[in-house]
């Protein structure tokens, strides 16, 4: 099965990265970071009129102006309302053509707390997202978050499975991913997990993930870690974007 990747499409700043004409995969993964808002996402992806099956995991930034709480059930009623054949994952697992397909965006830990006041502090999420009370995201929530998600990650990867997996989120699983430049940030941990020994424990086929803006393609143990991000249009835009990146995965 060849599955198209891509990531941080962000749509919001009126960039349409990926077209129709581009969609060469039987499958298309989206991870996170595509639009702005549930009926942004729709209308991009009824532009993109995929004729193939597409799963995705939201990203930090479709959280903006959402309440933290209610955000992924937004996205969600409005894909199954007018795109039935787009799957969101958000701690689900699914199987298409034999290929386990393992979704959530993961967030961070902010290893392991240490970075969590200087993140929040200096980034945007937390300025953006909301409760449902109107109160400010903290990274400490952030982090329940992660907490869970990886939880049901590890569970999942460990369960007994005689096909390929693939696991698609939007924060990476490790340090390998970050922009060489920012190494060195307080806010590293905000952007990138140190996971590499679940991945090495658990051994995934593929891990996609997005979030970083830059190109990845490495291996943890027997695990390729592939990212395709696009970037902000007209601000930032990725140098090494593929608008038909693809792994084959499977029969």
């Amino acid at each position: 099965m060849r599955i198209q990747y891509a990531s941080d499409l962000h749509v919001e700043f009126d960039s349409k990265p990926l077209r129709r004409n581009h969609l060469k995969g039987d499958v298309l993964v989206l991870a996170g970071d595509i639009a702005g808002s549930p009926r942004q996402l729709v209308r991009y992806l009824q532009f993109l009129h995929s004729p193939v099956p597409v799963f995705l995991v939201l990203g930090n930034h479709e959280f903006y102006g959402h309440p933290w709480e209610r955000a992924t059930d937004l996205y969600r009623i409005a894909l199954e309302r007018e795109m039935p054949h787009v799957r969101l994952l958000e701690r689900e697992s699914v199987v298409h053509n034999g290929v386990r397909i393992l979704g959530t965006a993961l967030w961070t830990d902010f290893f392991g707390g240490v970075q969590g006041p200087v993140s929040e502090e200096k980034m945007l999420d937390f300025q953006k997202i909301r409760t449902m009370d109107g109160e400010p995201l903290r990274w400490k929530t952030v982090m329940q978050e992660f907490e869970v998600s990886r939880s049901w990650l590890q569970a999942e990867l460990e369960k007994p499975f005689s096909g390929k997996t693939v696991v698609l989120t939007h924060h990476p699983p490790s340090l390998l991913s970050n922009d060489p430049s920012f190494l060195d940030s307080p806010v590293s941990g905000a952007f990138c997990n140190r996971l590499d020994d679940l991945v090495e424990k658990t051994c995934p086929d593929v891990w996609i993930h997005g979030h970083t803006h830059n190109t990845s393609d490495y291996l943890i143990g027997g695990t390729r870690i592939l990212c395709n991000p696009y970037g902000y249009r007209g601000i930032e835009i990725n140098p090494d974007w593929k608008e038909e990146s693809m792994v084959e995965v499977g029969e």
